[in-house]
């Protein structure tokens, strides 16, 4: 830096200013360079795409706009100490950090800096890399991974301990037959009702283990919500809840493994049921959205809603917070969903808790 050097070759057709100009042009990285009083003073088409911030409106404005609030006192101080002392610990150096968009979103960056003075006066130019794909990527990659040995340990699971058990049934069973008295009958069945319930536990292992095969055809998918709310009306009913169904008047097809969507529309109507069951009273209601690429199904009950701890967690094989749950339900439904290409979340909604599905009107397109 200060020096004379050149760094291309110098041409009659192809001026210097012309150049540079191309290059901070056409860079795929959001290329900003501010001065010494945090005031943007270049700010390229890649930074317009990546900030949402028009060049109008980023020429000019301090470099805060671009930062998370916790982040601008960090940058302050950062330009305040080199400007006293001509050094840094960052200059020169690819980073991680953080940024915020115009919509105020905050997204991960990698991010290399470097400091000018030009006429006594220090320019600092930052170049900026979104790297929310890449990191996305690496969280499925090390999910995918983490579920294969999961999977795995399960199978196993499953296979040691189901011969043992369907021989401790078989044999409970044939005491059962004979004449034993009332106390030790009574003690036969309670434990023929907990081998039931590890037989469950084992079912959805073995389901949750074994790879997805989906049955893909065309279907209405207001009708399969239809189908799926009146199975569950009876049970949401005995409750006093409330069921309500808001979708277009005209079909909605799409390609899916109807079997398998409605089992996960089971597992939230249960979720739900057992949120606003000891209320005596609720509201469940189905919302269907089409969209131009999706279909959303948002499921919204009136429970008390989800902790942030469990939301966090909520579909990570084998948590639950049920006293008697396998903590497999919700994580079968995001393998599903995932299976179709579609994504599955929950959130907090007003006065209870909303189950948000999207699904691609073709899987694999």
């Amino acid at each position: 830096m200060g020096s004379n050097r050149v760094y291309w070759l110098k041409s009659s057709v192809v001026r210097s200013d012309e150049l540079l100009e191309g290059i901070i042009e056409s860079a795929p990285d959001a290329i900003v360079v501010i001065d010494e009083n945090h005031k943007i003073i270049l700010y390229n088409p890649a930074a317009e795409k990546i900030f949402g911030y028009q060049v109008e409106e980023a020429l000019g404005a301090d470099l805060s706009i671009l930062l998370p609030e916790k982040v601008v006192s960090k940058h302050y101080s950062y330009i305040k100490g080199f400007l006293e002392t001509g050094e840094s610990s960052v200059l020169g150096k690819v980073l991680e950090g953080v940024a915020r968009r115009k919509n105020g979103e905050n997204f991960p960056i990698e991010i290399s800096r470097s400091a000018t003075k030009i006429d006594h006066h220090w320019i600092f130019t930052a170049i900026v890399r979104d790297v929310t794909q890449e990191l996305e990527i690496e969280r499925r990659l090390l999910e995918n991974e983490k579920l294969a040995a999961v999977g795995l340990a399960a199978s196993r699971i499953v296979h040691d301990i189901k011969n043992p058990l369907i021989a401790i049934g078989g044999l409970v069973l044939s005491i059962l037959k004979k004449e034993v008295s009332e106390e030790k009958r009574q003690k036969l069945e309670l434990i023929l009702k907990e081998i039931k319930c590890l037989e469950k536990l084992l079912s959805d292992i073995s389901e949750f283990a074994k790879p997805l095969k989906l049955e893909i055809k065309e279907a209405d998918i207001v009708t399969i919500c239809q189908e799926a709310l009146e199975i569950y009306r009876s049970h949401l009913k005995e409750e006093g809840i409330d069921v309500e169904l808001i979708f277009p008047k005209k079909p909605i097809k799409v390609f899916l493994d109807e079997a398998r969507i409605k089992e996960v529309l089971f597992n939230i109507f249960q979720n739900a049921l057992e949120a606003m069951a000891p209320q005596d009273k609720g509201k469940l209601t189905v919302e269907i959205i089409p969209e131009e690429k999706i279909v959303k199904i948002c499921i919204r009950d009136t429970g008390p809603g989800i902790p942030e701890h469990v939301l966090k967690q909520l579909f990570t094989p084998f948590f639950t917070t049920k006293k008697k749950g396998t903590g497999l339900g919700l994580s079968i439904s995001h393998k599903i969903i995932k299976a179709h290409n579609g994504k599955i979340k929950a959130r907090n909604y007003e006065h209870g808790a909303e189950f948000i599905i999207e699904l691609p009107y073709r899987p694999n397109g």
